[in-house]
């Protein structure tokens, strides 16, 4: 059995924009990367969104997130200078504000480019009124607005930047949190199932989770409870659960069949 901490504290949401990523063109690396870290901070996501190319779209989901008490809303791509790049305009009709010149944008990005500043590049400057920028040492800043925090797709620079972020939003791991407990059986997740589902009946405060093996020749599943940290109930639970299911499937067992 292994435990560690987490926070319910806050309701964090991760979305990563890009028809590439929707249309299943390209993994979705960002995702995984800004789960962890919210993970790592003891803050957990909430959800996880993918959206497209789209300003409506955009727009359509963070009004919706937001109205939902989701915060921070952060948000990965589409902050590029070409047509598709659309997340600008989505966050900012999204929060109910327009985009304006942001002038000292407008000045770092000329300087950073010189020559090569073309209209396109411009429209970078173009963000939600009264925002403010997010620094990035390798390109175009992102910026933080009514709770959204908007990051460049590329991971050199959304991963410095969100971390920079997340330690402004969250500069001492949460004290209060979730317990995070777990056992691993040879056995087969439909053997378990019964009365795994039975206890997360009797425990609808805990987030309980089968996870089967995915090793070819190998029968082993991962039951794990999570729940708040004070719920000594829940805690007592799990631990009958864990030691009447270790007694029941211990050994190994090496057939892969459900």
């Amino acid at each position: 059995m292994t435990a560690n901490r987490v926070s319910p504290a806050c309701k964090p949401v991760v979305v990563n924009v890009g028809d590439e990523i929707l249309f299943g063109e390209k993994r979705n690396t960002n995702q995984e990367w800004m789960l962890h870290a919210l993970w790592q901070h003891r803050q957990p996501a909430q959800a996880a969104v993918c959206l497209p190319d789209d300003v409506e779209t955009i727009a359509n989901w963070i009004r919706l997130l937001r109205t939902s008490g989701h915060d921070p809303i952060l948000v990965s791509g589409g902050l590029g200078g070409t047509h598709d790049d659309c997340t600008r305009e989505g966050v900012a009709r999204g929060v109910g504000v327009d985009l304006a010149l942001h002038e000292a944008c407008f000045r770092l990005l000329q300087q950073r480019y010189g020559e090569r500043f073309t209209p396109q590049r411009q429209r970078m400057a173009w963000l939600p009124q009264d925002c403010t920028l997010i620094s990035n040492p390798l390109g175009a800043p992102g910026f933080s607005v009514h709770g959204v925090h908007a990051f460049p797709g590329f991971p050199t620079m959304l991963q410095p930047m969100m971390t920079a972020v997340l330690a402004e939003i969250f500069p001492e791991p949460a004290a209060a949190g979730w317990e995070v407990v777990e056992t691993t059986l040879a056995a087969a997740e439909g053997d378990i199932a019964p009365a795994v589902e039975q206890f997360s009946r009797a425990t609808p405060t805990a987030r309980v989770g089968i996870y089967p093996s995915t090793q070819r020749f190998r029968r082993a599943t991962t039951v794990r409870v999570r729940y708040a940290q004070d719920d000594d109930g829940v805690a007592r639970a799990a631990r009958r659960l864990f030691a009447d299911l270790e007694q029941r499937f211990a050994g190994v067992d090496t057939d892969t069949s459900d």
